[in-house]
């Protein structure tokens, strides 16, 4: 006789299986602070690219101004306020990519949980069914 419960969970488990746990297996490979500080690094070398675009398209933008400021040697308040707004960029970024990578691997964590718990009461359930069929014989 089928089991509506069994199928039920083995389904759920299957739909995991398939979609979400793909992607939950590679991050389950990592430990936590390794997949944040992994992720953290791909988030800073991203944001330095971001950046430099941003400075290039500026430098574009003010190409006659820049040019003015180089012959007369006015250009250590523009780099000072490059680096800090760099500096202040950087910070914001790594702090949100951060959260965001914590908040990822906690979830996972919470997925793996439940995925566990469902394999749990599926082996009950067959264990149960086995104990009740040794009793019939």
């Amino acid at each position: 006789m089928i089991n509506k419960d069994r199928v039920r969970t083995m389904t759920r488990l299957a739909i995991y299986e398939e979609g979400q746990g793909v992607t939950d297996d590679k991050m389950n490979s990592y430990f936590k602070n390794d997949y944040i500080v992994g992720h953290m690094v791909g988030s800073f070398v991203s944001g330095t690219i971001a950046c430099l675009l941003i400075a290039l398209v500026y430098c574009c933008y003010h190409y006659d101004t820049l040019l003015i400021r180089l012959f007369e040697n006015q250009l250590t308040g523009l780099i000072e306020t490059a680096v800090t707004l760099y500096a202040a960029f950087m910070i914001f970024f790594l702090a949100v990519s951060f959260f965001v990578y914590l908040w990822r691997i906690n979830a996972l964590r919470g997925r793996l949980d439940r995925y566990n718990r469902r394999l749990e009461h599926l082996k009950e359930s067959y264990e149960k069914e086995d104990k009740h069929a040794d009793k019939r014989i």
